[in-house]
């Protein structure tokens, strides 16, 4: 289904490496706690398992274009994101920026700008941000209140943020330390990362990970539902700052 004729394009990203998808686009309408979001994806996502680009990229740097898929986790989050009770000021004020690392279609980040929060989009490919940028004007947000960014976890910015959103981020072995990095080097002190994962078997570390940076977490179990109605489970770990 093509975006409704009237609706603003949001510009390209033209700066930056990744992957590019040609192929047809669909936007659904997605119903999350009361909340709906228009999503913009592709329709044909296993189109980019053959990509050149993607095959040398994953020659290089084992990568692989998971961000076209929406994954059951990307539920979980958003169900998260739409239930929390947020303080006023996250509303308010530009300087507590929400920040979607690995946001894939971004729909946890859509979530919190129906919320009122501001939103940081950011992701090792380029590709999955020009969907986003393509949902945010599909919902009718406040260019003003989001942006995008590429982000290598490996190379992280001198920048800290009041929250951090990540579904499905920690889902092999390697991940979990990047992640607890990244927790513990851009959470804003007071801050929270909510974290969204199935059961899998790499984050049963990640409680741990998080003690090695000074952090904490709360595992609680979750669920949602996917667009087709079907029950997902899982956990969202809620991240913070150890007392000292």
């Amino acid at each position: 289904m093509e975006p409704k004729a009237g609706r603003p394009h949001p510009p390209s990203l033209t700066a930056g490496a990744g992957t590019i998808y040609n192929g047809p686009v669909i936007v659904t309408t997605l119903e999350l706690s009361g909340r709906s979001i228009r999503l913009a994806r592709p329709a044909d996502p296993d189109r980019l398992l053959d990509d050149p680009v993607v095959l040398d990229w994953s020659r290089r740097d084992d990568y692989m274009p998971y961000w076209a898929y929406l994954w059951p986790a990307a539920f979980l989050l958003a169900d998260a994101v739409a239930r929390e009770h947020w303080p006023p000021a996250a509303a308010d004020s530009r300087a507590l920026l929400a920040l979607e690392i690995g946001c894939g279609l971004g729909l946890g980040g859509l979530v919190a700008l129906a919320r009122g929060l501001y939103v940081l989009f950011t992701d090792y490919d380029r590709a999955p941000l020009e969907f986003v940028l393509r949902s945010a004007a599909e919902n009718g947000f406040d260019p003003t209140r989001f942006a995008v960014r590429r982000l290598d976890w490996r190379v992280l910015p001198d920048e800290r943020f009041w929250l951090i959103l990540g579904a499905d981020v920690i889902y092999e072995a390697p991940l979990v330390p990047l992640v607890a990095n990244l927790l513990g080097t851009l959470l804003a002190p007071g801050g929270l990362g909510l974290i969204a994962s199935p059961y899998r078997a790499a984050a049963h570390a990640f409680p741990a990970a998080l003690a090695s940076v000074g952090l904490a977490c709360r595992a609680e179990p979750a669920t949602s539902q996917t667009e087709s109605g079907r029950s997902i489970t899982g956990t969202v770990y809620r991240v913070t700052r150890r007392e000292t």
